[in-house]
């Protein structure tokens, strides 16, 4: 019984068109890529780095001819609230991170045009129990930035297919 089960989720899986995403590859033509950002040091450009790296891209340091640059910009959070509860005791917030990401390749033709990518994450924050709330704040942005990072790179993936 196990066995048919197996099979079974296998081909549904496959009938419904999911594929393991595969690693990120940069046509030959791109050349080196340079990462830049308003903050050559901010978390996001670093992240953004390294994972291409991770995924065998070659990163040009510098500005030379011949290298494609992918321009990270405006990176910023935004926190407001989503819900109050009756007395306020009890809210929901939302926090919003928005980054601009442009790819332009060697020859200065642009892959990605200029384009803003947002992403959300809310959370209930109880007023009565402020302990922890800036360390959970602080998670909720770096896990941010993590997702950012795989929203970029899944743009520059989908855009060089």
């Amino acid at each position: 019984m196990r066995p048919f089960l197996v099979l079974l989720s296998a081909l549904l899986l496959a009938s419904c068109g999911f594929a393991p995403r595969g690693a990120l590859v940069m046509p030959d033509g791109l050349g080196p890529v340079r990462v830049t950002g308003s903050d050559p040091y901010s978390p996001l450009v670093t992240g953004v780095s390294r994972a291409l790296q991770r995924q065998g891209v070659a990163l040009a340091d510098g500005d030379r001819a011949g290298t494609a640059v992918l321009t990270l910009g405006n990176e910023s959070f935004r926190q407001g609230p989503l819900m109050a509860e009756n007395f306020s005791s009890i809210q929901e917030y939302v926090t919003t991170y928005t980054a601009t990401v442009q790819l332009r390749d060697a020859r200065g033709n642009e892959v990605i045009p200029l384009q803003t990518v947002t992403l959300e994450r809310e959370y209930v924050y109880d007023t009565r129990s402020p302990i922890g709330t800036p360390a959970e704040q602080e998670l909720i942005q770096e896990e941010l930035r993590r997702d950012m990072v795989a929203a970029i790179l899944r743009r520059v993936d989908a855009a060089l297919r």
